[in-house]
């Protein structure tokens, strides 16, 4: 989990872009990233998303939370990808995510991240900035 202080900032810097690219700044805007921010490590989808905003947010509406998640992501603040059809969220630091196929979890691994993608990067002449990785966490029964 990112410390208050750091949301705090990123909420900042967040407002700051708003402004500079010329949209509104709305309570609901600031409330939707501070809950988004707060909750990246658990890589949250839109539907963890949209229920934790309409228990907090008086009348939000998806449509509201959808294009505050487009603009956290053009701004770099987050990134998303697809588990099991549905978009998840994360942190857009350089790292490998594994997903558990058989229950759907994301964790991130971040001890020897950076040397993954270097490796991976050299091997393919890419740039690389994130792999996921798809595992199967439980035992299964034979």
């Amino acid at each position: 989990m990112q410390t208050g202080r750091e949301v705090d900032e990123k909420i900042e810097e967040f407002v700051i872009k708003l402004r500079e690219k010329g949209h509104r700044i709305t309570a609901q805007r600031v409330a939707i990233a501070r809950l988004v921010l707060e909750n990246i490590k658990t890589h949250p989808s839109f539907t963890d998303i949209l229920g934790r905003a309409k228990a907090t947010i008086p009348g939000v509406s998806a449509s509201t939370i959808y294009n505050t998640l487009q603009l956290l992501e053009e701004m770099g603040f987050v990134q998303s990808f697809s588990v099991k059809g549905a978009t998840v969220y994360d942190s857009p630091h350089p790292h490998v995510n594994i997903v558990c196929t058989d229950t759907g979890q994301v964790y991130d691994l971040e001890e020897n991240s950076q040397k993954l993608l270097e490796e991976a990067s050299a091997k393919t002449g890419k740039k690389i900035r994130n792999i996921v990785v798809y595992a199967l966490c439980q035992q299964q029964a034979n």
